[in-house]
């Protein structure tokens, strides 16, 4: 299905040539994964079965709108840490952060995506990953494995389509987690779970509390800023608009407003927390949103 909004974030050019390339190699060429260097230098793999990797190609390490390098700019003064890559999927996001963090840990419940972050692990000598979902408590799920490399909890799904496997798949909590395994200096987490966001968070809030690291979180909702404020934590992002979703804005988020177009949040702590000036990231309906302008400014500010 044409996804027109989508097509004007990265440029209708972009998204029907890279969009004709990669068909082309998924079509006629035998391998199953593709290398692909990212824009940080670093080794992702693309699977065929795998539409986040496709996205990854469309949009040139952009899949969300620049707001990873804004990710990458709140960690400048915390040196080297450890970063939690909560629904890491096929491992894009470990492998775009890579160098930047001594220690990187997956978490991923879906049996599908094993072969892939083998690989990574495999590329990577500081990534590692755990099979288990991740929540505010822990507990055994009954999930659904499905051929597109996603897993879910069978209460929290109707669609039964594509299910490849019936498993059942442990949850944790990052707070538990890292005391259980004495992980020290949480610099960064990422986490993008399908609509269990909060809850997640909920089990990190100690080590939230204790490491204060920057978060990078697929959720924008009154309770997300409700769980951060008390914190004493800013919430930085770049938006659109669904008109024009070429066009990026960087904003300090204080409340919630229906009428914003967001994909991605980073929730910084105030000492880290940088103020940038107002700054509206001009793209065009043919080419996109104006990649190079955005990792230039988040590069150099």
């Amino acid at each position: 299905m044409f996804d027109y909004v989508f097509a004007k974030q990265i440029g209708l050019i972009n998204y029907f040539t890279r969009g004709l390339f990669i068909r082309i190699k998924k079509k006629f060429f035998s391998q199953d994964i593709y290398k692909f260097k990212t824009i940080t230098k670093k080794n992702y793999f693309i699977h065929k079965w795998d539409p986040s990797g496709t996205e990854v190609y469309l949009t040139n390490c952009f899949t969300d709108w620049g707001n990873e390098y804004l990710f990458l700019d709140s960690l400048r003064k915390k040196g080297e840490g450890v970063f939690l890559d909560i629904g890491c999927h096929t491992g894009y996001f470990s492998c775009l952060f890579n160098k930047y963090f001594k220690q990187i840990i997956g978490f991923e419940p879906s049996n599908k995506c094993i072969d892939a972050l083998d690989i990574i692990k495999k590329e990577y000598k500081n990534f590692d990953y755990i099979t288990s979902f991740v929540g505010q408590n822990e507990e055994i799920i009954k999930a659904n494995d499905y051929s597109s490399g996603y897993a879910f909890d069978v209460k929290s799904i109707n669609d039964h389509k594509n299910v490849i496997n019936k498993i059942d798949i442990p949850k944790t909590t990052i707070d538990n987690f890292c005391k259980k395994n004495m992980l020290n200096k949480i610099s960064g987490i990422k986490i993008d779970v399908d609509g269990i966001d909060i809850e997640v968070l909920k089990g990190a809030k100690e080590i939230i509390i204790k490491d204060r690291p920057s978060v990078i979180i697929e959720n924008y909702s009154q309770d997300l800023i409700d769980f951060f404020t008390p914190l004493n934590y800013d919430l930085i992002t770049l938006s659109s608009k669904r008109g024009a979703p070429y066009n990026i804005k960087i904003e300090k988020l204080t409340e919630y407003d229906n009428n914003k177009f967001i994909k991605m949040i980073c929730c910084v702590p105030v000492e880290n927390a940088k103020k940038y000036n107002e700054k509206i990231f001009i793209g065009n309906y043919f080419f996109g949103i104006n990649k190079k302008e955005i990792f230039n400014f988040f590069n150099n500010y």
